[in-house]
């Protein structure tokens, strides 16, 4: 199977690439010292912003997925810059996945409460998705823990390790049924 990951190089990018190396992936990051991490974990790393969706429809076009995923996130970069990916950047991706034909579509979400601007990104996002014209998931991730994440033991409900998170999400990638998935 083709796939096109954006945000490849996360944490959750990262753990899920570990378990779709029989799949032909293309792994986008940001950062070109990212490149290596994806390629080490058996994707094709391309450089592209999101949110510059000519070059991310290029990069589309090149890789004909038949399955694209959202596993971005700016959580490093502040609230202001994650809420802007799910708004903004996560657009893009759908544009793009709906421009090239692609079949699936796959977004990372939260299972747990978020409130304010934070809230609205999420609600937006999960309500874009679900209006993809293919087959739409939206997984609801509980809070990661682990190496690589902000928290070293399990945190409050809902939690998953992240090494799990990235088992789970390759399954659901590759056989989950359309809609809304918690995974926690």
């Amino acid at each position: 199977m083709r796939i096109l990951i954006a945000g490849a190089s996360g944490v959750l990018g990262r753990s899920t690439l570990r378990h779709l190396a029989e799949h032909d992936v293309v792994g986008l990051t940001r950062h070109r010292r990212n490149v290596d991490v994806v390629e080490g974990l058996g994707a094709r790393g391309v450089v592209c912003d999101v949110h510059d969706y000519e070059a991310l429809h290029a990069v589309a076009r090149r890789s004909e997925p038949q399955v694209v995923v959202n596993f971005l996130t700016a959580l490093s970069e502040g609230v202001d810059a994650n809420n802007r990916v799910r708004r903004e950047g996560a657009a893009n991706v759908q544009r793009a996945a709906e421009a090239v034909g692609a079949a699936r579509l796959v977004v990372e979400s939260v299972a747990f409460l978020l409130r304010g601007d934070a809230a609205s990104a999420v609600e937006k996002l999960e309500r874009s998705t679900l209006e993809f014209a293919g087959d739409a998931l939206v997984l609801r991730f509980g809070r990661f823990w682990g190496p690589g994440t902000f928290h070293e033991t399990p945190p409050d409900p809902p939690a998953i390790h992240i090494s799990q998170a990235g088992q789970e999400a390759a399954r659901l990638i590759i056989e989950g049924a359309r809609g809304t998935h918690t995974v926690a």
